[in-house]
């Protein structure tokens, strides 16, 4: 029974906090949004293409009974579908644990206990591969809806709100509302996501900062072998794949 809540624990815990690595993963022409909405997700998605691969530090803030915690991470994207992100402590620097993607796979790894989460994600579409690989805790992409514009950090950044997906509200051991997320005119990258509780109280933050365009990331860099004796827990049906009956 320990290990089965760890391991939804871990889901929740490396998963959530990272719900939109890039903005690209929000388009979906098939959503039934007003034109505004859709129009600015497709700009989102096209910009997200065109800036291609980069790297980003971020800051992660988590509340709970009215005790705030902060954890510092780093993420890298390489456009489509490949990212890397880990979450140390604060304190100390130790690692906490992180997600990586080659694009097929997924795995959430935490060094505690040596907990592996493996996702099979199968072959992306041509519309997935146009969009940007969609995450399993992303947000229900039918639920987006736009908010206007905003200045965040000297940036100009367009503001979406919407809800979690089926997977983040099955997996969360919280009861999960409503997500607003920040994303950038410029370059389609995130600046920053908000969640909030069923009550519409702040419970979680992530701010994504000095960003940095680098073409030059490498493959490799999304490739993972679980150390010897990690537990590995496998995962089905979490991301878009070419035959949508697997």
């Amino acid at each position: 029974m320990y290990l089965k809540y760890l391991v939804k624990v871990m889901a929740f815990y490396l998963v959530a906090f990272f719900i939109i690595p890039n903005g690209s993963s929000m388009a979906n022409q098939d959503c039934a949004q007003d034109q505004t909405t859709s129009e600015i997700l497709e700009h989102i998605s096209e910009l997200a293409k065109t800036t291609g691969s980069y790297h980003a530090d971020v800051t992660v803030i988590t509340e709970k009974k009215g005790v705030s915690k902060t954890a510092l991470g780093k993420f890298k994207y390489k456009w489509p579908n490949k990212s890397l992100r880990e979450i140390r402590n604060e304190k100390n620097g130790q690692l906490m644990g992180f997600v990586i993607s080659n694009g097929k796979v997924k795995w959430n790894y935490i060094p505690f206990g040596k907990l592996a989460l493996k996702y099979e994600l199968g072959e992306l579409d041509e519309d997935a591969k146009r969009k940007g690989w969609k995450s399993a805790a992303s947000l229900d992409e039918t639920s987006l809806e736009y908010l206007g514009e905003e200045q965040l950090a000297l940036e100009e950044v367009y503001v979406l709100e919407g809800t979690h997906s089926d997977f983040q509200k099955q997996n969360n051991p919280a009861k999960p509302g409503k997500v607003k997320v920040f994303i950038g005119i410029k370059d389609g990258i995130t600046r920053k996501v908000i969640t909030y509780n069923q009550e519409g109280r702040e419970v979680g933050s992530q701010t994504f900062s000095n960003i940095r365009i680098d073409p030059s990331i490498s493959e490799k860099d999304f490739e993972f072998v679980p150390p010897e004796g990690t537990q590995i827990h496998e995962v089905k049906d979490v991301g878009p794949r070419v035959n949508p009956d697997q």
